[in-house]
């Protein structure tokens, strides 16, 4: 829960912050990095726009997310990464409830969609889960596939 509280808080801090002050672009790293006020109707990259439908499947995998560590064994790893993807999606959310749409605010050049705090933690929450799951296997297969190996022959 640790985690699910900080995203929410922090992203729902920066958007109050961007809605009520942020008038017009503000330039972070010139020509790379700039803030600017945008309403997203849509989920990832504007998509499914004006759906009243979509905030019932994100919501339906926002709960089944939640409930991944009650069922199945994770590491801590796997579980912070959990809690980061569904504060993320809480965080946008909310906004869809309160306002009817996201605020997105972040602009990174060469990156095709506006984005916000809640989207960037969804992203490294899913790549922490990734590197996670990916490690596990890597450090625990070869050993259990040596170990019944050497107690065949």
């Amino acid at each position: 829960m640790f985690w699910i509280t900080i995203v929410v808080i922090f992203d729902q801090l920066t958007k109050t912050l961007v809605e009520n002050h942020l008038v017009r672009p503000v330039f972070a790293i010139p020509g790379f990095l700039w803030f600017s006020y945008t309403r997203n109707t849509g989920v990832a990259f504007g998509l499914f726009s004006k759906q009243p439908w979509v905030i019932w499947i994100v919501l339906g995998v926002t709960i089944a997310l939640t409930t991944i560590p009650v069922f199945i064994r994770c590491s801590k790893l796997t579980k912070v990464g959990l809690q980061m993807v569904v504060g993320g999606a809480l965080g946008n959310i909310i906004d869809r409830l309160r306002i009817g749409w996201v605020i997105d605010f972040i602009n990174v050049k060469y990156f095709p969609a506006v984005f916000n705090v809640a989207d960037l933690f969804i992203t490294i929450g899913g790549a922490l889960i990734i590197v996670s799951l990916l490690w596990r296997g890597k450090r625990f297969e070869p050993d259990r596939y040596s170990a019944r190996r050497r107690t065949q022959t």
